[in-house]
């Protein structure tokens, strides 16, 4: 244990100290107080120990690397020397010579690979709802892999990846559980490339069949008018309308304030679909929607804004089932009979088909303008 001591030759406190072998040393604490001198003191006892295991570790390292050699030697004369055990042998050499280095892990590398997406020249910037795609996918997988997402990529298992892809399959349909998981994939192929692991743990699973995925389809006009009839607020019978009148996704309806509606239309930058972040949309409205937006100032749904993605799916549902609008149909009998299904994204089925049916489908409450535009 360090210890402090005076001498009469000068007005510091000294330590005395011993390293890991039992070496004794003395030092100046620099300091004339004897409660700092005992914390210096003991800074430098562990300093010094610290010093001698790290001289050991290193003197083991050349003997490790040495049994390591001759370990693979042995196997490859007994012809069990495979590629992966060679891989695993390079690995094992390669972290008793680096101990300090955990190699990149999946939380950092993931991170650099999204930020080099969106700091990307603008001939190859993507779109923002696909970067928002690829982020959640990383936010998914980081979860569900725990303190594996912090520790050495190399630790990453095909296991582990299994249970990401299940994850992302939680609420999904097959086709955007898939789309989710091969971004993941993408990002440890490019650890791959980049030689920071030997072997993609995401290769090998295998895709959700997207036979699974269940079909959806578009409104009826006559049940539009009964979703907007049952409303349960203003906002949501706004919603449904200029949903379905614009075919604007719900995420970006949300978005919409009162300073996006000019001249009588939607005025909203394209990049939030669209890689041209200077493109603007313009989509005209017809009077029953410029009716429900007279005189609305600021956020257009601040009250649908508030309530949490994950249960505003169910807070349409709870519409459509006051409203008599079945969520799941038959599309086709037959054994086993072809289903769809209806959610808040068939109004944008539903304006799609109008616009195919030169936007006169139904009654004028629900009829559509056919110059919908991006200007430059």
């Amino acid at each position: 244990m360090a210890t402090v001591y005076q001498t009469n030759q000068s007005k510091y406190w000294f330590a005395r100290y011993y390293d890991g072998t039992g070496r004794r040393f003395s030092k100046s604490t620099k300091t004339e107080s004897k409660r700092e001198a005992k914390r210096i003191a003991g800074q430098y006892e562990a300093e010094a120990r610290k010093a001698i295991a790290k001289a050991e570790v290193d003197s083991e390292i050349p003997a490790m690397i040495r049994r390591t050699v001759e370990l693979a030697g042995l196997e490859s004369q007994q012809g069990r020397l495979t590629l992966q055990r060679a891989e695993e042998l390079i690995r094992l050499m390669h972290q008793a010579a680096n101990p300090g280095d955990s190699g990149s892990n999946f939380k950092r590398f993931a991170g650099a690979w999204l930020d080099a997406r969106e700091r990307a020249p603008k001939n190859e910037r993507i779109a923002a709802t696909t970067l928002r795609t690829y982020t959640d996918a990383v936010k998914t997988a980081t979860s569900i892999l725990g303190a594996k997402a912090e520790g050495p990529l190399r630790q990453i298992t095909t296991g582990d990846m299994e249970l990401v892809q299940g994850a992302m399959r939680k609420g999904k349909r097959a086709k955007t559980a898939n789309l989710y998981f091969s971004v993941v994939r993408r990002i440890l192929e490019s650890a791959v490339q980049e030689e920071i692991i030997s072997r993609n743990p995401a290769k090998s699973v295998k895709g959700f069949r997207v036979g699974d995925s269940v079909k959806r389809v578009e409104f009826s006009a006559d049940e539009v008018k009964r979703l907007m009839a049952h409303s349960t607020s203003p906002e949501w019978h706004g919603l449904i309308l200029l949903a379905a009148q614009t075919g604007l996704r719900q995420g970006d309806l949300l978005e919409l304030t009162g300073d996006n509606i000019v001249g009588g239309r939607i005025q909203r930058l394209a990049g939030k679909t669209s890689a041209d972040s200077n493109s603007v949309l313009q989509i005209p409205l017809r009077k029953e929607a410029l009716a429900w937006l007279e005189g609305r100032t600021g956020p257009l749904f601040p009250t649908i804004e508030a309530i949490k993605p994950k249960a505003r799916p169910d807070a349409f549902k709870a519409i459509m089932t006051a409203a008599g609008v079945p969520a799941r149909i038959v599309l086709a009998a037959g054994d086993p009979p072809v289903m769809a299904t209806r959610s808040f994204h068939s109004l944008r089925h539903t304006f799609n088909m109008w616009m195919a049916e030169d936007c006169h489908a139904g009654p004028h409450l629900l009829s559509q303008p056919s110059s919908v535009k991006s200007l430059p």
